[in-house]
């Protein structure tokens, strides 16, 4: 399942509703996606494997089960609240950690006692990434030159469509053909992707996964790029 992106998405992005979205509709998205991700679909088995296609129907079933439920739903929604809540908290130092720490150190005016270190397990040896040159930056795939006004326009930027994203990958020096290989998305759908030729393009649950993956591979804000590249995607579709 690692190309599909599906399961950091949640339940109405796999229905392709909106969290406001009434039960009518809800039911509608579900009996559209039943078909559009059905065994006997001929493109669907085009893109993954029997097992892949498989899991993507349960999470289809999955999701419906909760969001066509009221009250699951209600529980749901105060889930994705919470969990967005605990992403939006800053982080604070461990308390108990400081407090260890200030245990070991001698009160002032007082002299430091020898402690033997302890013994500890000899640590693992792994063999060093090469040295970064100096004014480069570093992806998982590629190593590349920063340059100052690309990498503000990449921080300032808000809306993401393809040719945006072609463009940061270019600059960042990573291919297609190593996105595809990491990711295991066909070429024509990523060259696609990057032409915005939204008719070349899958459902919306499987662009918004391939769309996360791209993201991340460029060390972009996944939830932003996907969301602002299926707008306008959602918008040709309809």
């Amino acid at each position: 399942m690692k190309h599909l992106g599906i399961h950091s998405q949640s339940y109405y992005d796999i229905l392709e509703v909106s969290p406001q979205a009434p039960l009518q509709e809800i039911h509608r998205a579900y009996q559209r996606a039943r078909v559009a991700y059905s065994p006997d679909s001929p493109a669907l088995y085009t893109m993954f494997t029997p097992e892949e296609a498989k899991e993507l129907l349960r999470l289809v079933e999955e999701a419906f089960t909760v969001l066509g439920h009221e009250e699951r739903r209600r529980a749901y929604d105060e889930q994705l609240l919470r969990e967005k809540a605990m992403r939006e908290l800053p982080d604070f130092p461990d308390p108990q950690q400081d407090e260890e720490l200030s245990s070991e150190r001698p009160l002032q005016g007082q002299p430091e006692t020898h402690r033997e270190a302890p013994q500890t397990a000899p640590a693992f040896v792994f063999a060093r990434e090469p040295q970064l040159p100096q004014g480069h930056a570093r992806t998982r795939l590629s190593t590349y030159p920063l340059n100052s006004e690309m990498e503000e326009e990449i921080k300032q930027t808000r809306e993401f469509n393809g040719p945006t994203l072609q463009k940061i990958r270019s600059y960042k020096r990573i291919s297609v053909d190593q996105i595809c290989d990491e990711t295991r998305i066909g070429k024509s759908y990523l060259v696609a992707l990057e032409k915005d030729d939204f008719e070349s393009l899958p459902a919306a649950v499987f662009v918004r996964g391939f769309v996360v993956q791209v993201a991340r591979l460029l060390g972009l804000d996944e939830k932003l790029v996907a969301d602002s590249y299926m707008k306008n995607f959602k918008k040709y579709k309809n």
